[in-house]
């Protein structure tokens, strides 16, 4: 019994070491295969490797990112590696990259949501702010209207109240949003 138990043990110690360390924290076991396209995805403009992002022919992203932080099981932020306080939001979709651009205030208020709600709400409050933001442009969102980015999202009133004034704190945040394929 004792001799199975090293061997499952010395197995086990054997993958650990052997895994590669990316910087690049699994949030939840569902983030497994987001977080992967976002280690090394590739799309026709964009091409990830580990933690550096680098978008060629697209006007406003072209450059290089480096990964900041996993945004649940949806995506991670990216910093533009040329332009300081400048980053990008993004949420692989299948044979497309979802991407929202964001100053310094959008990327607080996005790391704020996440620490209020995390798991709780966090994915649809996101995943409703990025659709909002291509849908309309990130100018003509009104962040002081939550009520449709907290749509469907069965927050408590204190939680609602919270990602509200964190919306409302945020405006001019986020700068412009698009698909790059």
């Amino acid at each position: 019994m004792k001799v199975y138990l090293l061997i499952i043990s010395l197995l086990v110690m054997s993958f650990i070491s052997c895994t590669k360390n990316t910087g690049i924290t699994v949030t939840k076991p569902e983030s497994n295969l987001i977080l992967s396209k976002m280690q090394s995805g590739n799309w026709a403009n964009a091409k990830v490797n580990g933690t550096t992002l680098d978008i060629k022919g697209v006007d406003g992203y072209d450059g290089n990112y480096t990964f900041d932080s996993p945004v649940l099981a949806i995506g991670g932020v990216y910093k533009n590696d040329s332009a300081q306080d400048s980053y990008i939001l993004t949420v692989p979709m299948g044979p497309d990259l979802a991407v929202v651009e964001m100053n310094k205030e959008g990327k607080d208020a996005v790391d704020a949501i996440l620490d209020v709600l995390d798991d709780e709400g966090g994915e649809a409050v996101i995943g409703n702010l990025i659709n909002s933001i291509m849908q309309n442009g990130a100018a003509n969102i009104d962040l002081s209207d939550a009520d449709k980015i907290l749509a469907n999202t069965n927050l408590s009133p204190e939680k609602y109240e919270q990602i509200e004034n964190i919306l409302i704190a945020s405006s001019g945040g986020f700068t412009g949003g698009d698909i790059i394929n």
